[in-house]
């Protein structure tokens, strides 16, 4: 498939996603709440003011965030309209929802020092162009908080060549997942200082980038 038809395939599954996403009966997508507290501890090792969460959802993420640091500014970008929909329906303080696509992100330079992504990075046809795009929009400095899926290299094989085929066959926008390698080289070609690279439990990858 073509780029542009992964994100057609994404924007059709999320828009029907958005309807239950933040309920207790989201199906898959109930894991991707293992993903926030993992996030919510890095952040709070740095000071932060500025955070952009890219493929955003229905902005769970950022409702932790605001919670329990109110006076921060926070950004979330997400393809699917229906999902800012139901993200700017919150109506947090101090906060902006946005559609947008994560590899080319329409924010100027510098204008965050810290970007998030939680679970949306193998929905990426051009994996490369976000980590382009988030190291253009961080400040020196900022750093790129990245969870998604990975496991051994025999493992990811097996996901890329049956499990991701059978999904895009369901109607998900699944594109790929990334050997833990790949995430270190991808984020280095694009300027990164990697600080983490860990290959935790429930198959999940956890990068810690700096620019």
């Amino acid at each position: 498939m073509t780029p542009e038809k992964y994100k057609q395939l994404s924007i059709k599954e999320f828009t029907q996603a958005a309807k239950v996403y933040d309920s207790g009966h989201a199906g898959i997508y109930e894991m991707c709440k293992d993903d926030y507290p993992p996030i919510l501890a890095e952040l709070e090792k740095e000071a932060f003011q500025d955070v952009l969460d890219c493929g955003c959802g229905t902005g769970p993420m950022i409702q932790l965030l605001h919670e329990k640091y109110p006076d921060k500014h926070y950004v979330g970008l997400d393809l699917t309209p229906e999902m800012i929909k139901v993200a700017q329906a919150k109506e947090l303080s101090n906060t902006e929802f946005l559609v947008g696509d994560s590899e080319n992100l329409p924010f100027a330079e510098k204008s965050f020092d810290t970007v998030i992504c939680s679970n949306s990075f193998h929905h990426y046809p051009n994996p490369q162009d976000f980590f382009n795009s988030a190291y253009r929009v961080l400040r020196k400095g900022g750093r790129l908080v990245l969870r998604d899926y990975t496991s051994s290299d025999f493992i990811v094989w097996l996901m890329n060549h049956l499990e991701m085929p059978l999904a895009n066959l369901f109607g998900h926008g699944d594109v790929k997942i990334h050997k833990a390698a790949e995430f270190v080289a991808m984020a280095k070609k694009a300027g990164f200082t990697v600080l983490t690279m860990e290959k935790q439990k429930g198959f999940r990858a956890h990068l810690v980038a700096r620019k």
